[in-house]
């Protein structure tokens, strides 16, 4: 051990401990979103593995509010005509490490080791939940552009117009664009940035969270098209896709082995509850 200045006399060396702790590799863990915007409802299968969620049908005209006579206060009424959507929790998913005896005894004593090696574990199971819940996207009723172009303005416009036709308030949607879909073709729209479109800057700081007042949420894990190299990027509302999650939880378990089998699982389930109320903005890769 080099001794620092004033330090000069090294008698005590021996006696000073030197402690020995792991280096972890560290690894940008992709930013999870969908869990924390669309309808959660995780509670409501506490004591179940399904749930069953309600639509109420507008387009027949049986609902429209009928006259009530003056003097009677009658009210008209009608039998409920509806469909539903049946949420299970029904994927389970895993991940685990080995650590040794020795490993144990010189890593895991410090929490701050044990701290990491549980949001590895915990991220790789909440990511396989991130990307079943945004697969979603595929499926909207919807699409606008094409998986062979790039993303241009005129198609994020037409969905903002096929969502007013379904009367999707825009207030509650959010983007979900592949990060080089949004830096590469986005950014690259004039309009987006030369003043001299609308009188002003749209980007004085050279970036935006937002595109026409929606949020915007940047992610790898938006789906991808394999066979003709496309991505599934959107515009969706809130209540669009709804889940159900337990965990991620983590256990540790012994084995006949002078080792400890540190896991990590979560069970959930995801639906397309209204697939109208998103367009899929497709792009090439």
């Amino acid at each position: 051990m080099a001794l620092a200045a004033g330090m000069r006399d090294d008698k005590y060396d021996y006696f000073r401990p030197e402690l020995w702790s792991p280096r972890i590799s560290r690894f940008m863990r992709q930013k999870m979103y969908a869990a924390k915007f669309f309808m959660d409802y995780s509670a409501d299968v506490m004591n179940a593995d399904a749930v069953h969620i309600p639509h109420f049908s507008d387009s027949s005209g049986a609902t429209i509010a009928a006259d009530i006579s003056v003097t009677g206060g009658v009210v008209t009424a009608v039998d409920i005509v509806d469909t539903e959507t049946k949420l299970t929790v029904d994927a389970w998913k895993g991940a685990g490490v080995y650590m040794s005896k020795f490993e144990a005894r010189e890593i895991m004593k410090r929490p701050n080791v044990i701290n990491e090696y549980a949001k590895w574990l915990g991220y790789r199971c909440a990511k396989n939940a991130e990307v079943a819940i945004l697969l979603n996207l595929a499926s909207l009723a919807s699409s606008t552009g094409d998986t062979g172009t790039d993303l241009y303005s005129t198609n994020i416009e037409s969905a903002f117009g096929i969502l007013e036709s379904h009367s999707v308030p825009k207030e509650d949607c959010r983007f979900f664009i592949k990060p080089k879909v949004y830096w590469g073709d986005i950014m690259s729209i004039q309009k987006y940035y030369d003043a001299s479109q609308f009188g002003r800057a749209t980007l004085p700081f050279g970036i935006h969270d937002y595109l026409y007042g929606v949020p915007v949420t940047l992610t790898s894990n938006v789906p991808t098209f394999a066979a003709s190299f496309g991505i599934a990027n959107a515009i969706v509302h809130k209540d669009a896709i709804a889940f159900a999650m337990y965990g991620p939880d983590f256990t540790a378990g012994k084995s006949e082995h002078l080792r400890t089998k540190l896991m990590a699982d979560i069970m959930y389930g995801d639906a397309l509850v209204q697939k109208t109320w998103g367009v899929q903005l497709l792009s090439t890769s």
